[in-house]
């Protein structure tokens, strides 16, 4: 045996063996699983021996949806998540000015949300000339949804005319990220090392990514192509599963002539969904809606693609037995994104697809019943509560917020949920998501919403495992501790299920392992 964990609290997930205290590792695989004295008696001189004191082991986290390459960019700059005004915001930027000035560069922040502002007020163009009228300044609201720019970035993106409040919305962000200094092969296969040793601290094994707006028109190949040769070369100490933002026709038949489909595997990289997004955010007013805003009467949203283009783009993908992943936040994205795969599948059936649907959070009941019928997943990040508690009722009104956020209601619809952080919209720390996925409740303020509607922890930690890895066509092979499985396990410093569930974001990872190779480790 390569290594054995002994003297733990291993929780496996797989009803044949639901607990036991050791496990061996061979290849990379979990070759038995039993008590101290057996799996010790397994060792020889060569195998190393890990002492668990007692601590607790999961199947390997699986993070569901987020921006893996985008995030370690954000990392790189001026974080604004903790500002609490507009004018502190103003103040961070305004000290890396000279910096960013002699570089040559621009000046990126993100992470900002207006709503936790004093002003509560969006920065706007000249919020940002007063930082600098000579650098290129660009914040973007912590949702993705929204950037804001200085009179100098917008001239260099040509968005003078077309936002003259130097506000940028949706997929006309793409123009900012084409005149941006963009990293090259080598600065990507940095960015996703660092990405991924990040995310072993959280003891994470797999993440499935949106990567390919960070270098917009261009089907992802420079993107792919950091992924193949660093899982190529054993340098992935996490594994990937792409979803492919391809955001129009062309790209998408460009992308297939090319030859890529769901499911091709280049080892610790794989080849996922199309992903498709349809809408914005609750908290910038643009999740597309069927009814007006009840706090923005002006405005239902904005939806992405006429009813046309989308269905154009969810057949083409449905002939060609593409996955998807289509980013639906309000009713209104739903209810198109919802009539174009009931068209595609009606006509033109395939078996085991497994589409879903990124965010699930505006939805009727009658909606939320179509998941079961055309046996769709739901992308859930139970974190997005935390926020989205407090902006609900007032965004959609009390009788539409509450059908939403129901995910009580889709597991007794048997709907499978994987889970996932949206990651840098949230952390991906997949503690913190366990406790919310769980309680609801936000623990500053004190607020529960809808209880009823949560999650018990083990079907928590199930939809941040084994329901990742069916989301991947993986649970054969990941998802559970299971014999004959590959070694993917995340070592906790505490039994989650002997503390109070408000404790849980409190937990250490310890260790992580992913195919057999310990990617993180904090004990001896």
């Amino acid at each position: 045996m390569d290594t054995i964990f002994y003297n733990g609290t291993i929780y496996t997930q797989d009803q044949a063996y639901p607990a036991c205290s050791a496990i061996a590792v061979k290849n990379g695989v979990i070759a038995a699983l039993g008590s101290d004295q057996e799996m010790l008696a397994l060792a020889s001189s060569r195998t190393e021996r890990i002492d668990l004191a007692g601590r607790f082991v999961v199947p390997g986290f699986i993070d569901s949806h987020l921006h893996f390459i985008y995030d370690a960019m954000v990392r790189r700059t001026i974080d604004l998540s903790e500002t609490k005004s507009l004018s502190e915001a103003m103040e961070l930027c305004r000290g890396r000015v000279s910096e960013i000035s002699e570089k040559g560069g621009w000046l990126l922040a993100g992470g900002f949300n207006q709503d936790d502002w004093i002003e509560k007020t969006m920065p706007t163009r000249t919020d940002l000339d007063a930082i600098s009228e000579e650098v290129p300044v660009v914040l973007q609201r912590a949702c993705l949804h929204i950037s804001v720019c200085n009179t100098k970035a917008l001239a260099l993106s040509g968005l003078l005319e077309s936002c003259p409040d130097g506000i940028v919305r949706e997929q006309m962000q793409n123009a900012i990220s084409e005149a941006e200094p963009l990293p090259d092969l080598d600065e990507l296969k940095e960015l996703i090392q660092d990405a991924a040793r990040a995310a072993a601290r959280a003891g994470i094994t797999e993440v499935h990514t949106d990567d390919f707006t960070v270098l917009p028109g261009t089907c992802g190949k420079l993107i792919l192509q950091a992924y193949r040769e660093l899982s190529e070369a054993g340098k992935l100490d996490v594994r990937i599963y792409e979803q492919c933002n391809l955001e129009t026709l062309p790209e998408l038949k460009q992308f297939l002539a090319a030859g890529h489909r769901t499911g091709d595997d280049y080892g610790f990289f794989r080849i996922g969904p199309l992903k498709i997004i349809t809408d914005g955010s609750l908290g910038a007013h643009t999740a597309a809606m069927l009814a007006p805003y009840c706090n923005a009467p002006e405005t239902c949203g904005v939806l992405n693609y006429t009813d046309e283009k989308l269905q154009e783009m969810i057949s083409l993908a449905q002939e060609y037995g593409m996955q998807m992943a289509i980013h639906c936040i309000g009713d209104g994205a739903l209810e198109q994104t919802l009539n174009a795969l009931r068209r595609a599948h009606y006509e033109n059936p395939k078996a085991n697809l497994r589409h879903g649907i990124v965010h699930c959070q505006i939805m009727s009941e009658k909606q939320q019943d179509w998941f079961q019928k055309l046996n769709l997943l739901a992308y859930i990040q139970p974190i997005f509560v935390r926020y989205d508690m407090h902006i609900v009722e007032d965004c959609v009104g009390e009788e539409l917020e509450a059908t939403s956020y129901n995910w009580r209601r889709f597991a007794e619809l048997g709907v499978h949920q994987c889970a996932g952080s949206d990651c840098p919209v949230e952390k991906f720390d997949i503690l913190p998501n366990l406790q919310y996925a769980v309680t609801r409740k936000d623990p500053v303020s004190g607020k529960t919403w809808y209880p009823q509607y949560g999650l018990t922890l083990e079907e928590a930690l199930q939809a941040f495992t084994y329901e990742g890895a069916y989301a991947g066509f993986s649970e054969d092979v990941r998802g559970t501790i299971s014999v004959g499985k590959y070694a993917d396990l995340t070592v906790l410093d505490r039994n989650l299920f002997e503390i109070p569930v408000e404790e849980i974001s409190g937990a250490k990872v310890v260790l992580t392992m992913t195919g057999g190779k310990v990617t993180y480790r904090a004990i001896s």
